[in-house]
């Protein structure tokens, strides 16, 4: 070649670039790294901060059911400690004198004595429960009284059963009413404190009347009015 002339490979090559500088689609890909980077980071952040979020939830859940669970249990537990002490609290033997019940204190004034059964302790409470669902609490222990004061009575049985089943006495015991009732907690309170002796109506107390409801007026004609309590009045 002659002097002063290049050759071809002096020439740089078709849109070869000085040194240093950037072609526009190294400057594309360079903003779209950077661009994606930047998306990845954000992204990533939100999820590390949704699955706290979501770990967070979950450890609240499992806390507040632990504590629903433990309530529960002590709901339960105190119901069964309140179930124990009623059972446990209720007389099995009851003392009389030819004229009253005696609180369980006084036993030592008694001239006999009745040995109360479980199944004649749910009767007592059954019967409560039917004649007194609706009436105050008073009235619940009056019934209890009443059978009772029956029971200890020459002049009526000699058992809480039959006093109960004696013809035409109690009507929901003939109309059923006494088989299918559930008593509640007040009903197997008033007989529970009636056996310890609570009394709301006195020991001469044998008849009780809804005059609203009664069809029979034979005993608010021939006996003597004690007290009324709600819509029963009671008799001697």
């Amino acid at each position: 070649m002659s002097a002063g002339q290049k050759s071809f490979t002096e020439l740089p090559s078709w849109g070869a670039q000085s040194h240093g500088s950037v072609s526009y689609a190294q400057k594309d890909r360079s903003s779209t790294d950077s661009t994606f980077v930047s998306w990845n980071q954000t992204h990533t952040k939100k999820l590390i901060q949704q699955g706290k979020a979501e770990t967070a939830a979950a450890q609240t859940k499992q806390e507040n059911g632990t504590k629903a669970n433990t309530a529960a249990a002590k709901v339960k537990a105190s119901a069964a400690v309140a179930g124990s002490s009623i059972q446990h609290s209720t007389p099995t033997q009851l003392y009389f004198t030819r004229t009253k019940l005696l609180p369980q204190d006084h036993k030592a004034q008694a001239t006999w004595t009745y040995a109360l059964s479980d199944k004649e302790r749910l009767m007592l409470e059954r019967i409560v429960m039917a004649e007194a669902e609706g009436e105050p609490y008073k009235g619940k222990v009056a019934v209890a009284n009443v059978v009772l004061n029956r029971l200890r009575s020459a002049n009526f049985p000699d058992t809480i059963r039959d006093v109960l089943y004696q013809k035409y006495q109690f009507s929901p015991v003939g109309n059923g009413r006494f088989d299918r009732v559930k008593p509640n907690a007040d009903s197997i309170k008033a007989v529970r404190e009636a056996l310890q002796g609570r009394k709301e109506v006195p020991d001469n107390t044998y008849y009780f009347v809804s005059l609203s409801l009664a069809t029979d007026f034979a005993i608010p004609n021939s006996r003597t009015v004690v007290t009324k309590i709600g819509h029963h009045t009671f008799f001697k």
